[in-house]
């Protein structure tokens, strides 16, 4: 049987709280240096830079498909005049849209899938009827007019 001197198992050592602190304080300082340097390493820079060029990506990808959207509905209406700035513009975004791709590694098949994935979606919105229009226009006409300019 081991004696145990009760008053100094309850009693606890005069540095063990100020030791605590210290090594606590080494850890959080030691996490945050830690953040620090895989936040701003090279791998999670280009990884950021690859996310925005994807989504830049998208955004030129979405805009030339709602251009062309809108060139079919003016030429439907019988006003291929008005449809020639907006395949105009639908030309620039698709010019943007492949070099960012080209950027990113993707492929011309890759560009004619996402293409048709974007064309389909819209179709969808507007209920394969393009007498609805509007309702792209809706979505999209102020966020593709800011990237044009």
């Amino acid at each position: 049987m081991i004696l145990v001197n009760s008053e100094r198992a309850r009693t606890p050592h005069p540095n063990a709280d100020s030791s605590q602190s210290f090594l606590t304080a080494i850890t959080m300082t030691m996490g945050i240096i830690g953040l620090f340097v895989s936040a701003f390493s090279p791998s999670t820079l280009a990884a950021a830079e690859t996310d925005a060029s994807a989504a830049q990506y998208n955004k030129h990808l979405t805009c030339a498909v709602y251009y062309r959207m809108v060139a079919g509905s003016f030429k439907r209406q019988g006003n291929g005049i008005l449809a020639a700035p907006a395949l105009d513009r639908m030309n620039l975004m698709i010019t943007r849209t492949k070099a960012l791709g080209a950027a990113l590694g993707r492929t011309e098949a890759d560009y004619l899938s996402d293409w048709s994935d974007t064309l389909g979606v819209m179709t969808d919105q507007m209920n394969r009827n393009y007498d609805n229009i509007r309702q792209l226009k809706t979505r999209y006409q102020n966020r593709c007019k800011a990237l044009n300019d």
